[in-house]
């Protein structure tokens, strides 16, 4: 099948600002594939990150290559080389996969003679069916079950969660600020930290980018969730109030209620209009609300989740209906693609 390369900038790493040297990533699919006997068959898919490329492996099946587009990327907290961003997924994929749950399994990591790091991973086939969002809960529900790996998490700051959350909250905050300056203040720091610390629950590894563009499905059924840049070790109410907020963007193919119907049948499903799950929807709308702002400029979408983040802060600060929270996502058009759909 051949589709349109995706790309998308609707992460948390979409925030940062790419530095260091470009990396010619055809020139380097083609090297590694011409090194290690593989049969080049072409860009898979794409992220602001990554480039995924397919390749031939006589007798083996086919794989994809994961190669950075930059060497360094800036986070709040440092530098992060390229190469720790591919070792978390392939370490990530590798303590997954014998768990039973859906990645791509990971192959090889090879180390290019200038030092970039390419991870291999077998191809998953994969269509455009509509997914069933069951599947994707039950998927998290196994996730979040699982003890999380000690595998170092790229941008994840390190120490106490709560105190990452509320510092990276108020930066995002001050930054978005600036472009909509009538957005209202937040919680005083010292109440964030209390309404996270209510909701108690075992920390556990968070996927963070749970789109359509991430889940490969084949006739309906979940076969990978791939692009783990995203990922931290924190409660799980982040994940399901990321992919609440996630839903109300139609493009990224999510059914937030089919998605806790599959959750809950083995965990029991959070209170998503919970202040502490209210804080993590804020980061998310402010998240998005940046990106339409700088890294994919978009003046009306940014000024949509700009909104979405007002009414967010107002029931933060007022209480009130929790239906406020539904304000109507097709203004916002479309989100741009950054999963790396394998194609």
């Amino acid at each position: 099948m051949t589709h349109p390369t995706p790309r998308d900038t609707a992460a948390d790493t979409a925030v940062d600002t790419e530095v260091g040297t470009a990396v010619d990533t055809d020139a380097v699919a083609r090297s590694v594939a011409a090194e290690h006997g593989l049969v080049p068959r072409g860009p898979a898919g794409e992220g602001v990150d990554f480039v995924v490329h397919r390749v031939g492996r006589p007798g083996l099946g086919d794989a994809v290559l994961r190669i950075p587009r930059h060497r360094l990327y800036l986070s709040p907290y440092g530098d992060v080389d390229s190469a720790d961003l591919v070792r978390q997924e392939h370490a990530i994929a590798a303590r997954l996969a014998p768990l039973g749950l859906p990645v791509a399994a990971p192959l090889q990591l090879i180390e290019r003679p200038d030092g970039l790091l390419v991870s291999v991973a077998a191809h998953v086939e994969h269509d455009d069916v509509p997914l069933d969002g069951r599947d994707v809960g039950r998927f998290l529900a196994a996730l979040h079950a699982t003890t999380p790996p000690k595998t170092p998490l790229a941008y994840q700051a390190p120490g106490d969660f709560t105190g990452f959350f509320v510092k990276r909250l108020g930066d995002r905050h001050a930054n978005l600020r600036r472009a909509a300056p009538t957005l209202p203040p937040l919680p005083a720091p010292p109440h964030i930290g209390a309404a996270l610390e209510a909701v108690r629950t075992p920390h556990r590894l968070l996927h963070l980018d749970v789109r359509r563009q991430n889940l490969l499905s084949r006739a309906g059924r979940l076969q990978a969730v791939v692009d783990w840049s995203n990922a931290l070790v924190g409660p799980p109410l982040m994940e399901l109030a990321r992919v609440a907020e996630y839903a109300l963007l139609p493009d990224n193919g999510i059914d937030a209620t089919a998605v806790l119907a599959g959750y809950a049948e083995s965990l029991a499903a959070p209170d998503l209009e919970s202040p502490a799950a209210l804080l993590y929807r804020l980061d998310t709308a402010i998240m998005l609300a940046l990106v339409f702002h700088s890294v994919a400029p978009d003046a009306e979408r940014a000024q949509i989740l700009a909104a979405r983040a007002e009414d967010l802060l107002g029931l933060l600060h007022t209480g009130g209906d929790p239906a406020r929270l539904v304000r109507p996502a097709a203004g916002a058009g479309r989100t741009p693609d950054r999963g790396e759909r394998q194609h």
